[in-house]
């Protein structure tokens, strides 16, 4: 009985190490959602930055040339997070509208009006799936 526990666990251990490999090309990858959380922390903390750079300027601890610099410096950080950020957002964008199946409004075999959702035709009984791949 452990002996078939024990399998069972590898098999389970096994398949769940390699579900990524069998994953389609659309599946988030846990990469890209690091990803995107990284570039979000750096976008929040040049906005940080450049307001604690703010502050200090208006207190008088920062020169005019010195504030122009980390200014300059922290708003090139967070344009670069943003650009990949929007540059993400719109290739996932892209990538599942090319999934959207297409529906068919009538059988190709009998020609009978096809209702929304349908698999097979209710007349027939034709496999629609194979009509729209």
């Amino acid at each position: 009985m452990t002996l078939l526990i024990g399998i069972l666990m590898m098999v389970v251990v096994a398949a769940f190490v390699a579900a990524p490999f069998f994953m389609g090309a659309g599946a988030v990858s846990l990469d890209s959602v690091a990803s995107r959380g990284q570039l979000q922390r750096q976008k929040h903390e040049a906005y940080a930055a450049i307001k604690e750079a703010e502050f200090d300027y208006r207190m008088g601890k920062l020169s005019d040339a010195d504030f122009a610099v980390l200014r300059e410096k922290y708003t090139a950080q967070a344009v670069e997070a943003i650009t990949a950020l929007e540059t993400q957002s719109t290739q996932r964008r892209q990538l599942s509208a090319t999934k959207v199946p297409t529906r068919i409004a009538f059988c190709p075999a009998c020609g009978h009006r096809i209702p929304p959702r349908a698999n097979f035709c209710p007349a027939c009984g034709g496999s629609l799936n194979v009509a729209v791949a």
